[in-house]
């Protein structure tokens, strides 16, 4: 009985020991918090909730059509929310159409890739022209 009794005091010491390890490990304190705020142009935002004329009304006062924002520029946005005016809009002030993301697609891609069917058949009429 007093061997049964000894096991069983040294199996629960040793428990207790391993849980206090165990929660040490668990409370470990975070140091540092990166915080990156992401920055959309007012151009970008009227071509994203498609707001025509507030989109005219930038691009008549010289906000640029080429100009990246969140990765994306104004016709990427176009083409990804399907807005086949404001990608004429656009494409008439001057964006460049072939012009790529940071991900690497263009507005035709951007297209293809959120089933904007009316913007990818807009863009496909952009055919790239190969330099010899």
């Amino acid at each position: 009985m007093k061997k049964t009794v000894v096991v069983l005091a040294l199996a629960l010491g040793f428990s207790i020991t391993n849980l206090n390890a165990s929660n040490n490990l668990l409370t470990s304190a975070t140091s540092e918090v990166t915080v990156k705020k992401l920055e959309v142009s007012p151009l970008c935002k009227a071509v994203a909730t498609g707001d025509v004329e507030l989109t005219k009304t930038l691009i008549d006062q010289g906000a640029d059509v080429n100009a990246k924002s969140n990765g994306m520029s104004p016709i990427h946005y176009a083409a990804k929310y399907n807005r086949v005016e404001l990608i004429k809009i656009l494409v008439t002030a001057g964006a460049d159409v072939h012009k790529t993301c940071d991900l690497g697609y263009t507005a035709l891609g951007h297209a293809k890739k959120t089933n904007a069917k009316e913007a990818a058949q807009f863009l496909k009429r952009f055919k790239k022209k190969v330099s010899n």
